[in-house]
């Protein structure tokens, strides 16, 4: 999408999220992927931008234990593993996965110098983008690459001729959705399942992204018109529901589970602050039922990113906390 729909609301606070709409443990072994150890994180303060998990009314916040500036929790599957990406010094990023019981493990594409992971599902394969020119997968200037990580083997996906492609969703049958930019700068929503690439554009729109995609085969995806403006739309048995908050300027939809939840969160951009009043959401009855406004207690602003069956909600809130 339009560098300034797509990567402006990110920019603030820094989260990692994936590509057209806002975006940016695993032990694992062979040829799949490169991993590293956390280090205890006990002794420092947060992070200005933390993780958080919200389940049953309990919120835990946390950080992966290499992180400086920001832990993006994008995604919880059916097992209560999180998986996101984090920043360290020099804005580098890298995978993570978190397990039940809170443990960090990194989880970086070999011979890149950036990985970003936005979703896992309950058979623990994750999709992102990664980038072999720049630590920072967030840079304007960083080429994307989508990946697929499944039990240490890695599944590059790129749409053929692309200038850049991310893969941002995945189900349990191993159905990956995400977006994709032409040389010409266009972009494009696609779906791949067994190695072929299926475009995916809602009709009259200017760009389109996919978000997530759910057993159901239901996408979740987002599109804007002519004057760049993003919206939000469910395509469900090749019917298209479009959907946004009422009231506020700018409605990011982040994730979809079986039960045809969404997740995301709303703003209302400035000139000086694109994350001004950011808040998550949680549509509980589907795209045409009541938003829920998401909170995290002493957090100002916070951006809801995934979800699973049980409601359960991962993202990252702004820490005010002094440090001590």
């Amino acid at each position: 999408m339009p560098a300034s729909s797509r990567r402006a609301p990110g920019r603030r606070l820094g989260v990692v999220v994936a590509g057209a709409v806002v975006v940016s443990a695993l032990t694992v072994t062979g040829a799949g992927a490169g991993v590293s150890p956390a280090n205890d994180a006990s002794t420092r303060p947060r992070s200005p931008v933390p993780g958080f998990l919200l389940d049953r009314g309990r919120v835990t916040k946390f950080d992966a234990p290499r992180a400086v500036t920001e832990t993006a929790a994008n995604s919880i599957n059916n097992r209560g593993q999180i998986a996101g990406a984090y920043k360290e010094a020099g804005n580098a990023t890298h995978g993570f996965l978190r397990d039940r019981a809170g443990r960090i493990t990194t989880v970086d594409v070999p011979g890149a110098k950036g990985t970003g992971i936005y979703r896992i599902n309950d058979r623990g394969q994750l999709v992102g983008r990664y980038s072999q020119t720049h630590a920072d997968v967030q840079d304007p200037d960083a080429v994307a690459r989508g990946f697929l990580l499944d039990g240490g083997r890695l599944t590059r996906i790129d749409v053929p001729g692309a200038a850049e492609t991310q893969a941002v969703g995945i189900n349990n049958r191993g159905q990956v959705v995400g977006e994709y930019q032409q040389p010409d700068g266009s972009f494009h929503g696609f779906l791949w399942q067994r190695g072929r690439f299926t475009t995916i554009d809602k009709p009259g729109a200017a760009a389109t992204s996919l978000v997530d995609i759910n057993d159901r085969g239901q996408i979740l995806g987002a599109f804007a018109g002519d004057d760049g403006v993003l919206h939000n739309f469910l395509l469900d048995r090749g019917r298209y529901t479009s959907f946004d908050a009422p009231g506020v300027p700018l409605t990011l939809a982040r994730d979809l589970n079986n039960r045809g939840q969404v997740a995301g969160f709303t703003v209302a951009p400035t000139e000086d602050d694109p994350l001004a009043g950011a808040r998550g959401f949680l549509l509980a009855k589907g795209v045409k039922g009541p938003f829920t406004p998401i909170e995290v207690p002493g957090a100002p602003r916070n951006l809801v990113y995934g979800l699973n069956d049980r409601r359960a909600l991962v993202g990252v809130y702004e820490n005010t906390e002094p440090a001590p």
